[in-house]
């Protein structure tokens, strides 16, 4: 095995941020750059041990730069956009060699800030795509998905799929008839986590069936104090229902299969690849809000199937969405890129 690697990075997603972390701890240490822009949420994730927190890059003590880029970066006004591009200057102006690698979090659709020459089918703007890539600078950048890769079409690129602890997320063998979903409710756009097509499929539910669906963390739903309460929740939840257009792989969908949900998922970002209609979860069309609510509610009601399905579907997490399997990505890249040796 090659020496400990010692990497610079400032937090971003924290949960992103404590799988990698932790994931990597056998073979790294990191430091974390204190700033006021991304913070540590200590509610959400525990920061593993193999961290420190650094005021500063200094040249020298470091193997490798992850900086952290989305699509909203490419708005030079916002916080942690300008945070990116001040730690990539920061670093180059100092140190010309050590190598920056980007963790791209998004995808290249952003329709309330790039319309110009946008399909609707996929709403892929090159605009974007060439302002992201600007930043990134001919740097390596790792994506979320395989389809984010594509969309992206850089080829200094890979694709890494999160990977979890099954061990962290319980998952009861007594399950509460009800349906849940947890996006951000705010942020990068709607178009991006599909935010009208989840109200559309909510009020469907409840006209046609009186069924109140949960939008975790939104006001007269649950509100988790913590990631122990949230998992909890999880845990007892029959139905998961994803309704992301164009977030690269979801982390809140594999949560909810660790736990056990039965998953209801649009087919965007690599869900078919995972995803057996019928058999592990539900693939609906992410632009049909009835036939979704169709499809949850009818779950709802058949506590029994969902609960199969939603058994096969943790089965296939575990598999999938392994920390081994994640951890030795990640290995095989920075070996790839000649800043680990095996």
């Amino acid at each position: 095995m090659g020496k400990r690697l010692r990497i610079f990075k400032s937090p971003w997603h924290t949960a992103h941020d404590h799988d990698l972390i932790e994931a990597l701890s056998p073979i790294a240490d990191f430091g974390l750059l204190i700033n006021y822009t991304r913070r540590w949420d200590d509610k959400n994730r525990p920061l593993p041990e193999n961290t420190e927190w650094v005021t500063h890059y200094e040249k020298g003590r470091y193997d490798l730069v992850i900086l952290n880029i989305d699509q909203q970066c490419s708005l030079p006004g916002i916080n942690k956009a300008v945070l990116t591009r001040q730690m990539k200057d920061a670093v180059r102006s100092v140190d010309a060699d050590v190598p920056i690698l980007f963790i791209n979090h998004g995808t290249p659709v952003y329709p309330e800030n790039f319309s110009d020459g946008t399909k609707q089918t996929n709403y892929v703007s090159e605009k974007l795509k060439k302002e992201i890539l600007d930043i990134v600078d001919g740097n390596y950048m790792v994506v979320n998905s395989h389809q984010a890769k594509d969309d992206w079409a850089y080829e200094n690129s890979r694709a890494i799929i999160h990977g979890m602890n099954p061990a962290e997320w319980p998952c009861s063998d007594i399950r509460e008839p009800r349906s849940c979903t947890y996006v951000s409710p705010a942020g990068i756009g709607d178009k991006y986590y599909n935010r009208n097509f989840l109200m559309m499929v909510m009020e469907i539910m409840k006209e046609k069936d009186g069924m109140s669906h949960q939008w975790i963390g939104t006001p007269g739903c649950f509100q988790p104090k913590g990631i122990k309460e949230y998992k909890e929740f999880l845990s007892k939840s029959l139905v998961y229902f994803n309704p992301t257009f164009a977030s690269p792989m979801p982390r809140s969908r594999t949560e909810a299969m660790l736990a056990g949900c039965c998953i209801v998922t649009t087919p965007e970002h690599d869900a078919a690849s995972f995803i057996e209609d019928g058999v592990n979860g539900f693939i609906v069309p992410s632009n049909n809000p009835d036939y979704a609510a169709e499809v949850i509610t009818r779950l709802l009601k058949n506590y029994d199937i969902a609960k199969e399905v939603g058994m096969r579907g943790r089965e296939t997490a575990i598999k999938i969405f392994s920390r081994e399997r994640y951890r030795q990505d990640w290995i095989n890249l920075l070996t790839d890129l000649k800043i680990y040796e095996q």
